[in-house]
């Protein structure tokens, strides 16, 4: 008699059958847990549905459904979650990927803390070229199991767990809900925050690689979408059910979240001559937040790199050394952890993933 799965993967897709196929290994890789990995296809039309459908012919732990229509991303994954059945399920894109012993860990933990509603790893976020960015848990101060209002209030200044690796109990869902997915960029920080109001464990186990994709929506989203997101996230935090002193501590902090967020999006898209996002991050600094010195500096560079010959390469220039410099003084990053890495790759005919 077979085992009933106890932790559903749900992976949202769409057009990128090499990354894909990653991150289904990486799940059917993960040992100590009866597992299913769902695949849900926004009507890709390429040769997704051949990948997907050659692995779950050699594993039935995988299961493709594919979307009759492109639905959208946010639609796709609402579908996901909605999918799940099993005592606990992780989200994860498909250009991200799980490392060894996540599964295991987290369920161990799991059962031995049934008020524990999630567990959360150490996310790498790591770019295409495979340089390690940043590890947000390792500024955490401390590890275990964290108890509300501790969790959320410590998941402000970028260092909230990253959903790549996090297990949660499904039952969380009953308690605050299914992701916003129309909130679009900020909705996994929303559910995130919500989730973070319950008990949880913490652990600094490297568990997943969240993967920096310049040319992904996250990367790419006008501020004219991704901004009222934020708005609907704040509203959000303002209804928590947590302490009144609790909840205005963490609604200051993520004011100043956001301003840092605005500035620093409007900088990359400077460099990057976007010069439209630049002019609504301003003025959103500007009408939201009165921080008039840094909206004057973003439109006064941005006119700058328009009407001086050479100056946009320039500012680029300088703003490529700033992200070198930061690059380098993470260089622990890089060395403690860069062996867990794995690069694309398809899979040689009739290979086995992982434990059967």
């Amino acid at each position: 008699m077979s085992i009933p799965p106890r932790v559903t993967a749900v992976i949202p897709t769409y057009r990128r059958p090499l990354l894909l196929r990653r991150a289904v290994e990486s799940v059917l890789a993960q040992e100590g847990a009866a597992l299913v990995v769902r695949v849900f296809d926004n009507a890709s039309g390429d040769g997704t549905r051949g990948m997907v459908e050659e692995i779950a012919a050699r594993d039935p732990r995988v299961e493709y459904v594919c979307q009759p229509r492109n639905m959208g991303p946010a639609a796709n994954f609402e579908c996901a979650v909605r999918s799940v059945v099993t005592p606990f399920f992780s989200i994860l894109s498909d250009d991200d990927y799980l490392l060894p012993g996540f599964y295991r860990h987290a369920l161990a933990e799991l059962d031995a803390h049934p008020q524990a509603m999630f567990w959360a790893g150490l996310t790498l976020n790591v770019d295409e070229g495979g340089t390690i960015w940043d590890a947000r848990l390792l500024r955490w101060p401390r590890e275990g199991v964290i108890m509300p209002p501790e969790g959320v209030l410590a998941s402000t200044h970028g260092r909230a767990p990253t959903w790549t690796g996090i297990l949660f109990r499904t039952q969380i869902l009953d308690r605050i809900g299914f992701p916003e997915w129309r909130m679009l960029g900020p909705s996994d920080f929303d559910f995130t925050l919500k989730a973070a109001t319950q008990p949880f464990i913490l652990r600094k186990h490297p568990s997943a690689v969240f993967t920096l994709n310049a040319s992904s929506f996250s990367a790419t989203e006008p501020l004219s979408s991704f901004w009222p997101g934020w708005q609907q996230l704040l509203r959000n935090m303002e209804r928590l059910p947590i302490e009144p002193d609790a909840r205005a501590r963490l609604l200051s902090a993520l004011h100043a979240d956001a301003r840092r967020m605005l500035f620093r999006r409007g900088a990359n898209a400077l460099a990057a001559g976007r010069h439209g996002f630049v002019h609504d991050a301003a003025q959103t600094l500007h009408d939201f937040y009165d921080e008039r010195m840094r909206a004057r500096l973003l439109r006064g560079l941005s006119a700058m790199c328009r009407h001086v010959p050479g100056a946009q390469r320039l500012l680029a220039a300088i703003y490529r050394g700033i992200e070198r410099t930061m690059v380098r003084s993470r260089s622990g990053l890089q060395r403690s952890h860069a062996h867990l890495l794995r690069a694309p790759r398809p899979a040689a005919q009739g290979e086995r993933m992982g434990p059967q």
